[in-house]
């Protein structure tokens, strides 16, 4: 088996897989910035981390220097003729099908999984009996949900991607009915993402804790959160602090100085930053994908209080241990609610138990169905 993409959610569904019994490769697209200004030394480390993890099922395709600027030409012509709209294959490496199938001569993978759409190309090619993709977004019209200048699809060059997989692994529940209609041929499965259950004692200190990646969804969330929300909060308990850390901190420095605002940076143990507080905050109001902060706060034991939009498309909402705020005095009233009555705070903890167990047993449950399935692909694959 080999999975092919990006970060987090690779390497949870990598563990997963595992935990199931497949042989997980992991086929890294290195491309590397043509800028000889770029953070090189970053990239050199990422590098170093995934080869200790991977050890010898880690197998890199580089990029070439004039793949990559013809990239960059491309991404000028889509923002300056097209809107930012994107051709389906716009961004797929050629020479990736002849790399890829000198690993299957070598290896026989029975499932290749790719990620994103622009990767799906691949699937066409290269003769594996079971063929995925793991979506980790919706990019049909995402420019009119993220902003106008950002990479997006219409709906028919998606379905026209999704539709060279059999199986189609989608991250929220509004993906699934998506990828359900565009690809009714396909098997779809919400996976969402996994999450370990840490429990924490609680803390009943006056601390509202945002972790985040420097993203300007997540920037823009949590300037919005800083101007409209926590004066009301200081006005009420005047030793509140927001402390705040991750990558986001780096594009923060005009609020290092106010009072009650603490820019902690890079975090090496999310456990410890969690442990600081017991409210976390998640005030991302666009965006699409799955809401990792959201389900993050929960793992973590926190009293979380997201922006509706951070709530939308979770693993069974109805019974999500968490509180949806929109308006500034709706979230200054709930966070006056919990710190005025410990009581919440202990049973907000006993439901975040239950709903990341019963989350992990959802997820584990449609792995298991897509490998029963792809069992069944490879059986009249051996029997032909």
């Amino acid at each position: 088996m080999t999975t092919a993409g990006n970060r987090r959610g690779i390497l949870v569904q990598a563990e997963l897989l595992k935990s199931l019994g497949c042989d997980v490769h992991f086929l890294y697209i290195q491309e590397l910035p043509l800028s000889r200004t770029a953070d090189r030394e970053s990239y050199r480390s990422d590098l170093e981390e995934m080869r200790a993890y991977w050890g010898n099922r880690l197998s890199i395709y580089n990029v070439s220097k004039i793949q990559k600027l013809y990239f960059n030409i491309l991404s000028r012509i889509r923002k300056y003729f097209f809107k930012y709209e994107c051709g389906i294959d716009d961004e797929y490496p050629a020479g990736l099908a002849r790399f890829f199938k000198k690993l299957n001569s070598k290896h026989h993978f029975d499932i290749c999984i790719v990620n994103y759409y622009y990767l799906t190309k691949l699937l066409g090619v290269i003769d594996v009996p079971v063929k995925a993709v793991f979506t980790h977004d919706c990019f049909a019209y995402r420019n009119q949900v993220v902003g106008d200048t950002v990479n997006y699809l219409n709906a028919d060059s998606e379905a026209r991607a999704v539709q060279r997989a059999e199986h189609i692994f989608a991250v929220q529940e509004e993906e699934f009915a998506y990828y359900s209609l565009l690809a009714p041929r396909s098997t779809v499965y919400n996976v969402f993402c996994l999450y370990t259950y840490k429990s924490q004692p609680s803390c009943f200190n006056h601390n509202l804790l945002y972790l985040a990646g420097n993203g300007p969804l997540n920037l823009a969330g949590i300037e919005w959160f800083i101007s409209a929300v926590f004066p009301l909060i200081r006005d009420e308990f005047h030793d509140a602090k927001l402390i705040i850390g991750g990558g986001i901190c780096r594009a923060l420095s005009q609020f290092q100085d106010i009072d009650g605002i603490e820019l902690q940076g890079y975090v090496a143990d999310a456990s410890s930053f969690y442990a600081q507080g017991d409210v976390a905050i998640n005030p991302v109001y666009q965006g699409t994908g799955l809401k990792i902060k959201t389900f993050e706060a929960v793992s973590y034991d926190k009293v979380t209080i997201t922006h509706p939009h951070s709530a939308k498309g979770i693993f069974n909402p109805t019974n999500a241990p968490i509180i949806v705020c929109q308006k500034p005095e709706d979230w200054a009233m709930s966070i006056k609610r919990v710190w005025s009555d410990p009581s919440l705070i202990g049973d907000t903890k006993k439901k975040n138990g239950e709903y990341i167990s019963a989350l992990r047993e959802f997820v584990e449950s449609e792995y298991e169905r897509f490998l029963n399935n792809a069992e069944i692909q490879l059986n009249k694959s051996v029997s032909a």
